[in-house]
């Protein structure tokens, strides 16, 4: 009995050791990550006020631009509805539409500013930050993560019970894009996305 007692004493004593040093690691992984996150934020910063500099003097695209750029029919979907003009207070040019059938519950939702002038370089500049940091999170609810699709780095959020994702990236470094999809997973929206003629619409602006 006392051997066992002996031999269950030791295991607890390197089981407790095994549990600190793991417990230690873990620590030192935490802040070896918080440095280099800390690194990267410094260096996206330094980025972030190169890209206000390049286009706060940039000329925002016309509202007849952004409208002759949206297509009416996407991958069989009608555009619905659209809205083009100046965001609010931020005074920045947008467009908006949605996309859709009657007959079928899946929706698109495609929402672009351009992040030309004062403002819009700034907006720009903090949207462009958000697919540049590399994160993953996931619950019983949705799961998001960074992803990169063709050369397109983004915010993905896809929602679990309800079947819906969303996009948010800036292109071109211009121009911000917030994608919402009803009843699409993530591939079936990357595949709308790309559909989209966004390589024409940073060609419009040079």
């Amino acid at each position: 009995m006392k051997s066992i007692m002996k031999i269950l004493g030791i295991c607890l004593m390197v089981f407790g050791l095994n549990s600190c040093l793991g417990e230690a690691k873990e620590k030192l992984g935490k802040a070896k990550k918080q440095i280099s996150n800390t690194s990267k934020l410094v260096n996206e910063t330094t980025k972030a006020q190169d890209k206000i500099e390049k286009l706060k003097n940039a000329v925002p695209l016309t509202n007849d631009q952004l409208k002759g750029w949206l297509p009416e029919n996407l991958s069989g979907m009608k555009r619905t509805a659209f809205k083009v003009g100046r965001v609010g207070a931020y005074q920045v040019n947008s467009v908006e539409a949605t996309y859709g059938n009657l007959d079928d519950k899946k929706k698109l939702k495609v929402s672009v500013i351009d992040g030309a002038g004062p403002i819009g370089s700034m907006m720009a500049a903090g949207y462009g930050m958000l697919g540049n940091f590399d994160m993953e999170e996931e619950d019983a609810v949705k799961h998001r993560q960074t992803v990169e699709v063709k050369g397109i780095k983004a915010q993905q959020t896809y929602k679990k019970k309800s079947n819906d994702t969303q996009l948010m990236f800036a292109y071109d470094e211009r121009f911000l894009v917030t994608i919402n999809a009803y009843k699409m997973q993530p591939d079936e929206t990357w595949d709308l996305v790309h559909k989209l003629d966004l390589v024409d619409l940073a060609e419009m602006a040079e």
